[in-house]
């Protein structure tokens, strides 16, 4: 795993430096390339990012509320339940980029 992600900017140019030509056809079927495959998981990839952005700033305007019941067995109760549904949001939110990752990847590991 690379130390860095790759930023907006450079995932568009490699996208754009990978983007092959359309299968050329002769009237019926089509012919799919190796090249449009790692393109394919190449736009899956940043479908994983752009996914992962909006679930970032979905939790960073929900953390601005964490603290907004006040005191008391109430706001405690109010908390757990927050709590509780936070950590199934999480839990789903990771799963669903694992399995986006996992279609850029390909089921046996190689992009």
């Amino acid at each position: 795993m690379a130390d860095k992600l790759p930023s907006d900017e450079e995932r568009a140019q490699e996208r754009a430096a990978t983007r092959p030509s359309s299968p050329k056809t002769d009237g019926g079927g089509f012919d799919v390339e190796p090249q449009h495959v790692y393109y394919t998981a190449l736009v899956v990839r940043d479908g994983q990012f752009d996914y992962d952005k909006g679930a970032k700033a979905l939790v960073d305007v929900l953390n601005e509320y964490s603290q907004s019941a006040g005191t008391g067995w109430g706001a405690d109760e109010f908390s757990a339940a927050y709590k509780s549904v936070n950590e199934k949001f999480l839990e789903l939110w990771a799963k669903s980029v694992v399995s986006v990752g996992g279609v850029a990847v390909g089921p046996d590991g190689h992009e």
